[in-house]
């Protein structure tokens, strides 16, 4: 069956970024060995081989990995190519997106999607354990397909389906764009740094407005009421400081708190709150390229995090200067965006990299908008536990004003032990200069010489507040480190683990917990920087 095995190839090589893009070269190649590989199949000789014990299955699976990959290929795929080639929709032009072309985008994307979701449901229903080798693991490679195209055509459709109104199609809207500093960690990468108000009507897209996170005034109770368990674990922190919003592990609820907090500073009515992060920035200019800044400074995709993140604060004493050049930073690579220099595949590469490692969160006052937000990387949910998953959480908060999260690497991984435990492992390493005492003082927190930050952190010393979230109905059993019980967040465990670290400084948590729920074990964390290998041990 060499048409079959060939067209296995050519499934597992796949570049399915490039065909979502539009691009069918390899698609056609498919396609051509599938047409072939179903003449074969027909008559009576084939009909007769599926039911001969043991031959019968594997001319079965056989049969159903072809009909279902030529089907894929002829339609679902297709279709995605077909509308791949329309996303420079999603091309800015002057500012502006054709939210016309991206609604009629969204019927194609859907259709492409059920055709893929059928597919999988195909494959499910072949018994590998028994095939040979070269069907197993055709099986296999053309789930391991499956399961990559289908998340992305999935979030595409979600996509465009919510741009349009989101982008001000049925009428003008403003938006709230969070820019984290992931240099002081926060629950969601970072603190807020910048906040940009941005009016969108008809596709049209102004930034109106830019306020540094730390310009928003320091209250006295927080500026809307938390939910009791987000300040049974953090306290009244994340609804007193504006920078601090994006510590609530559920981002809908922090979001809600930024809104408050322009609300009453600013007014207007901001329907939507994004959030977003340096890194996010530096896949962005992947798509466009560089750009230039007054002060002389070329923006790369290499160095955007090491300038906005670390150079800053040695570069510029005063955290106004600090301010103006974030604002400036941010102004010129949205501008490159908006400006329509990125590639449209390329940009789209940015935007998908960025949900997948929760980079990119959204959040709207609309019920149809939060719909579609419900359930993806994109909404900032807590972990939740089913069936199928048992998930951690890691959330990291700095602990000591500084901005030394920049030279902090971290990982989490999670494995299964024998005796039906699960042990989590996250580990923490300082990577700071071994003279960072005298570094400038805004970083470090610490000033007029005082040996000692104002939550009490020795001067060049990097404390982090990770705040485990156990899965839903887990035992605690154990753990390696003193992790003090804080309660529960929406029925989950949440331990708290301070860690204080020199440079050069590392420190690991093992925790083991008896789970209730699925077989597989993910663990959601923090984005940072720099990630670690972590490998759990059970006898830890």
């Amino acid at each position: 069956m060499p048409h079959i095995e060939r067209a296995q190839h050519i499934a597992a090589e796949l570049d399915t970024q490039s065909v979502l893009s539009g691009d069918t070269s390899q698609l056609d190649e498919l396609q051509h060995e599938l047409t072939a590989a179903r003449g074969h199949m027909g008559g009576p000789i084939w009909s007769v081989a599926e039911v001969i014990p043991w031959v019968g299955p594997q001319f079965s699976a056989a049969r159903t990995l072809t009909e279902t990959l030529d089907e894929l290929a002829h339609d679902g795929l297709a279709t995605a190519a077909e509308a791949g080639a329309g996303l420079d929709a999603l091309q800015p032009n002057d500012g502006q997106i054709d939210v016309d072309a991206v609604a009629a985008l969204s019927p194609q994307i859907q259709s492409a999607h059920a055709s893929v979701q059928n597919a999988r449901e195909r494959i499910a229903g072949i018994e590998s354990a028994g095939l040979v080798a070269p069907l197993r693991e055709g099986t296999a490679q053309v789930d391991l397909l499956l399961g990559e195209v289908e998340p992305t055509l999935e979030g595409t459709a979600r996509a465009t389906s919510l741009l349009p109104a989101f982008l001000g199609a049925n009428g003008q809207r403003e938006h709230l764009l969070l820019l984290q500093n992931n240099a002081e960690w926060r629950s969601h990468g970072g603190i807020v740094g910048q906040v940009i108000h941005i009016t969108a009507t008809d596709g049209y897209i102004e930034f109106s407005d830019q306020v540094p996170g730390a310009d928003f005034p320091q209250l006295e109770e927080a500026v809307t009421p938390l939910d009791f368990d987000t300040e049974l674990i953090f306290g009244d922190r994340p609804g007193r400081y504006m920078q601090n919003s994006t510590m609530i592990p559920e981002f809908s609820e922090g979001a809600q708190v930024a809104r408050q907090f322009w609300l009453d500073e600013y007014g207007g009515d901001p329907s939507g709150v994004i959030a977003t992060d340096p890194v996010a920035l530096s896949y962005i200019l992947e798509a466009t390229g560089p750009v230039h800044l007054p002060t002389g400074d070329e923006l790369t995709s290499d160095n955007v995090a090491q300038l906005l993140l670390n150079e800053a604060y040695l570069r510029y004493e005063d955290p106004a200067e600090q301010d103006l050049f974030f604002a400036v930073a941010a102004d010129a690579i949205f501008d490159a965006l908006l400006g329509g220099e990125a590639e449209p595949a390329e940009a789209l590469r940015a935007i998908t990299r960025s949900i997948e490692e929760r980079r990119l969160l959204v959040w709207s006052t609309e019920e149809r908008e939060r719909v579609l937000l419900e359930g993806t990387p994109v909404a900032g949910e807590m972990p939740v536990s089913d069936a199928q998953s048992t998930r951690f959480g890691v959330y990291l908060n700095e602990g000591g004003g500084t901005k030394l999260s920049y030279y902090t690497a971290v990982g989490s991984s999670a494995a299964w032990c024998g005796d039906n435990t699960a042990v989590l492992r996250v580990t923490l390493r300082n990577y700071a200069p071994e003279d960072i005492e005298d570094y400038p003082d805004y970083l470090l927190a610490t000033f007029d010489g005082d040996a000692h930050t104002a939550s009490g952190v020795p001067r060049g010393i990097t404390r982090t507040l990770a705040h485990v979230y156990l899965p839903e109905g887990a035992e605690f059993i154990g753990s390696s480190q003193n992790a003090v019980h804080l309660g529960q967040h929406d029925g989950r465990p949440v331990y708290e683990w301070t860690t204080d670290l020199a440079p050069g400084e590392s420190a690991t948590l093992d925790m083991r917990v008896r789970p209730m729920t699925g077989p597989q074990l993910e663990v959601l964390s923090t984005p940072v920087l720099n990630d670690l290998d972590v490998v759990p041990e059970c006898g830890a």
